[in-house]
């Protein structure tokens, strides 16, 4: 039987292995927690938890940090994420270039259920095990979404460290990735979600045209696997100029832009990622909101003549002094590396990840939730950032422990699928509205000229409101709801919505 040399109890397994210079922080704490410590002793995964919370957690920077190369600060830590909830028991599908099956993924415990190549399905599972120039997009995307952080004691883990994953891989061999292989991987999706438990999929890809998502095969699969209950997160892109493609043009995708936290745990420091946004097609405005983009820890992919230079540049490093020394550290910092096995990376396609491993933190608090309580849990608890564009950031950057605790005290399962509601045979319009706490909520727009004595909703049950009018004239229409008279809140189950003019949000219907 194993004993944490901390708390004591029986541990299986235990960490043992505390070389390298990024744990010399760590080191610290230990040696000062246990007298006289024999690393050979190991400590338990929730210790090391606690020592990386007790470490990270009142540093506004990096600053303390000397791995060496650059200096980056874990994701979790980052968001303020609770670490209780490690994605345990939910499955995220990962539609990408291509993966490999790198060890913060499949050790002690391979979490990898099912890996195929969509482009070509009889390729057996060894095939992964070779990195291949398609494989670096899809292994960063899937470590930063629920890597353990084994190759560096568990520092750098994804906030969904415990869930296991499906790798759907749709790049041809020239590096390709044609629209019809992403439409191909939903259908898989659509196909298979049952045997494999897929809950959430992450597309950190792109079709290549500008079109309406009637048109789009793509989109055309997304709809019908959010048929199934399956919730879809997509990156919205790159570049602010861009327009808005499938995936992320879906109605029903959560589009995630970028967040630039610039390193720090300081919100005051938190303004906008280069990334793109704006209107659709089909007139919708996305993305519906922000993640961490940038100086993000991600993987070297194995067995590449990249990994093997950053080991030997990390050797050197160590064994060097003066100006040698300085040089090979301009060398380490000009390739983004932070240590032998890990370097920093940017774009929406790591901040997609990060909103599916919070969503697979929501799924193990709540397995109940549906894909619209995903949707709203998000959106509602998101908090803009001020003084930055409204329709750069949607409803502003994720906010996991709001969304998980809300999540976690769930009780309405039978939720609507899209608010307002328009039944033209009985000549209705039926609004509903999800909100706790409330005295009164009425809805208010420009069909009553934005009175807010406007029209009084009904609780139905405790926390959902509703309310039914006659249908009105044919023409596009705005509403708000507003709440005890002086709260203004747009609807989150409408997929619709457009600038206020005091950068906030109203949603909007047509008849």
């Amino acid at each position: 039987m194993q004993i944490c040399a901390i708390c004591k109890n029986s541990q299986n397994p235990l960490v043992h292995n505390f070389k390298g210079r990024e744990n010399r922080p760590l080191l610290d704490i230990l040696e000062q927690k246990i007298p006289n410590w024999d690393r050979d002793v190991g400590v338990c995964t929730e210790c090391l938890d606690g020592i990386h919370q007790d470490l990270l957690s009142n540093l506004l920077n990096v600053q303390n940090y000397s791995y060496g190369g650059i200096q980056v600060l874990p994701t979790p830590i980052r968001l303020n994420v609770n670490p209780k909830y490690t994605g345990r028991g939910v499955t995220i599908c990962l539609i990408d270039s291509g993966f490999y099956p790198h060890p913060d993924l499949v050790t002690p415990k391979n979490r990898i259920k099912k890996i195929l190549d969509i482009t070509n399905p009889d390729r057996s599972e060894d095939y992964f095990k070779q990195p291949h120039n398609t494989s670096w997009h899809g292994t960063m995307t899937s470590v930063v979404c629920a890597g353990n952080g084994h190759l560096s004691n568990g520092l750098y883990k994804g906030i969904a460290s415990d869930a296991e994953l499906v790798l759907l891989k749709v790049a041809n061999d020239k590096g390709s990735i044609p629209g019809a292989m992403i439409a191909k991987a939903l259908q898989w999706v659509c196909n298979n979600h049952v045997q494999y438990d897929i809950r959430i999929v992450n597309l950190s890809v792109a079709d290549d045209y500008d079109i309406s998502f009637h048109e789009s095969e793509v989109d055309k699969a997304i709809k019908t696997l959010t048929e199934k209950g399956i919730t879809v997160v997509a990156a919205v892109g790159n570049d602010p100029n861009a327009p808005i493609i499938p995936p992320a043009n879906a109605p029903q995708v959560i589009a995630v832009g970028g967040l630039n936290d610039q390193n720090t745990i300081d919100t005051l420091q938190q303004i906008m990622y280069h990334s793109s946004y704006g209107w659709t097609k089909d007139g919708l405005l996305k993305p519906e909101l922000i993640a961490p983009a940038i100086w993000l820890a991600a993987p070297i992919l194995p067995k590449t003549d990249t990994f093997k230079e950053a080991q030997e540049l990390f050797e050197k490093f160590y064994n060097s002094v003066g100006a040698e020394k300085d040089k090979i550290l301009q060398t380490i910092r000009s390739k983004k590396l932070i240590s032998e096995y890990y370097s920093h990376a940017d774009g929406t396609s790591f901040a997609a990840p990060i909103v599916c491993s919070v969503i697979a933190q929501m799924l193990e608090a709540n397995p109940n939730l549906t894909l619209e309580m995903i949707r709203e849990n998000l959106l509602t608890t998101a908090h803009p950032l001020p003084y930055e564009d409204r329709k750069r950031q949607g409803y502003g950057v994720i906010q996991p422990a709001s969304a998980v605790a809300k999540a976690s005290q769930e009780t309405h399962y039978q939720w609507i699928k899209i608010s307002p509601f328009i039944n033209y045979d009985a000549k209705k319009i039926s609004f509903h509205f999800h909100y706790h706490g409330a005295h009164h909520i009425k809805v208010s727009g420009d069909f009553v000229d934005w009175s807010e004595d406007a029209l009084p909703m009904d609780q139905i049950e405790d926390g959902i409101w509703k309310l039914t009018i006659p249908i009105l004239p044919k023409g596009h229409y705005q509403y708000k709801f507003v709440i005890d008279g002086w709260i203004w809140k747009s609807d989150p189950m409408n997929f619709y919505r457009m600038p206020d003019g005091f950068n906030g949000f109203n949603s909007r219907f047509f008849i």
